[in-house]
């Protein structure tokens, strides 16, 4: 069986900083989220949006596992943490996640929930990613 790739570009998302240090990111038409480092009670850090990021295609990508395997699980929530490298450069060195059910199903197939969201999850498949950049103009 081949694997058929969607094509698919994201973005552009603006991202624009000025005066007290915040970030303001045009996430969608009509949404713009605060960001700033360190986090307020207003705004989140760029880390805390990654990290938030990966929980939410982690448990998108759970519920389409379990959609495909036919199990019903219910509400799918997860927790996700991450721990700073001890060296350079500086970055998220590992993350930890935790999923919740309403229903839990059998081991077997636990794991190959966890195995089919791992694999589909596009934030954790790209945290390698490359980055290229180049100066506007």
């Amino acid at each position: 069986m081949a694997i058929r790739i969607k094509a698919k570009t994201y973005g552009p998302f603006t991202t624009a900083i000025g005066p007290g240090k915040v970030i303001h990111v045009d996430t969608a038409p009509k949404q713009t989220v605060a960001i700033t480092s360190p986090s307020t009670e207003e705004a989140g850090t760029p880390v805390d949006f990654m990290i938030s990021a990966l929980g939410a295609c982690l448990a998108l990508s759970f519920h389409h596992a379990a959609q495909e395997m036919k199990i019903d699980v219910g509400q799918v929530s997860v927790q996700v943490s991450g721990k700073k490298a001890e060296d350079l450069p500086d970055r998220i060195g590992s993350y930890d996640a935790t999923v919740s059910l309403d229903t839990m199903p059998g081991e077997e197939e636990c794991a190959e929930l966890i195995k089919r969201a791992k694999a589909r999850c596009t934030v954790s498949n790209s945290l390698n990613g490359a980055v290229n950049m180049k100066m506007a103009g």
